[in-house]
């Protein structure tokens, strides 16, 4: 599918519902030149209540019925809600666009979702070309902070003269530390700085959390964005990777953590086809 073969029909009626700068947002790189469609990068920055996230939902609409492929469109969000009420705007826009065209396209906007879970489709799919088990399984946040309980218990931290940090703060520090990528060290004293007396004890502890992980054959939310990373920090596994998609595109990128950011960088180096919006005046983690 191409915008040469999909004409858009009646862009008039859901185009006007937008402001110039949304529209613009809507509208880049769709319009076929004699050079071809410009896929160069967009960053769409506006506060809350701006309508950020209804401009991407109508740039996907957008791109899909300027002739897009929705099979090879990334729609990336931060809440599993999120990701349904996009898609739902999106086949709403296109209705007033294709008729009865949409449900089929739509129907095809597959890559669509969070990034952890595309994140666990990711490593399903590529499984044995790192190494890994298919068959995994993936904890919640319920099941780590049993996990790191249960090693925390067998290292007789639970029984410290002083108390140690409990299972849900253990689980937040090594969370941030790897999604973050900053030193235990200085997470503890920006953050947790109640914690610093433990750096040594928190060590061992993540150190035996990983390895129990590893043991049971399980990965928990934040393995699904570590390993995500590091396929798209091999070339070949990012260019096959990023391959995937022409377009994608990111909401509430001011959520993004430097995990999320190195996924996005890794897989479009170059920023071609991507699209993001955000707030900046919300703080990136």
């Amino acid at each position: 599918m191409n915008s040469e073969t999909s004409p858009i029909q009646n862009s008039d009626d859901y185009l006007s519902r937008l402001n110039d700068a949304q529209r613009q947002a809507v509208t880049h790189g769709t319009e076929v030149s004699s050079g071809g469609a410009d896929s160069s990068p967009l960053l769409v920055i506006a506060g809350a209540g701006s309508g950020k996230t209804n401009t991407l939902a109508h740039r996907v609409a957008h791109l899909i019925a300027s002739g897009a492929d929705p099979r090879r469109i990334l729609l990336l969000t931060f809440s599993r809600r999120a990701s349904v009420e996009m898609t739902r705007r999106v086949e709403r826009i296109c209705k007033t666009v294709l008729g009865d065209k949409t449900g089929p396209l739509v129907d095809a906007l597959a890559w669509a979702g969070t990034f952890h879970s595309i994140g666990a489709r990711l490593l399903r799919e590529y499984a044995q070309q790192i190494g890994m088990d298919p068959a995994f399984s993936i904890h919640d946040r319920e099941d780590s902070a049993d996990l790191m309980n249960l090693i925390r218990h067998d290292l007789g931290f639970s029984k410290t003269e002083k108390r140690f940090p409990g299972k849900g703060t253990c689980l937040a520090i090594y969370s941030r530390v790897v999604n973050s990528g900053t030193p235990l060290a200085d997470m503890l004293l920006k953050h947790y700085p109640w914690c610093a007396g433990w750096e040594a004890q928190l060590k061992q502890l993540f150190a035996g959390y990983v390895t129990a992980k590893q043991e049971q054959g399980v990965l928990d939310y934040d393995d699904l964005l570590l390993c995500w990373a590091q396929m798209t920090s091999d070339p070949v596994l990012a260019a096959d990777i990023g391959g995937k998609w022409d377009h994608v595109l990111v909401d509430e990128y001011q959520d993004t953590n430097r995990l999320q950011a190195d996924i996005l960088m890794g897989m479009k180096p170059d920023g071609r086809g991507l699209t993001v919006v955000g707030d900046d005046a919300q703080s990136i983690l």
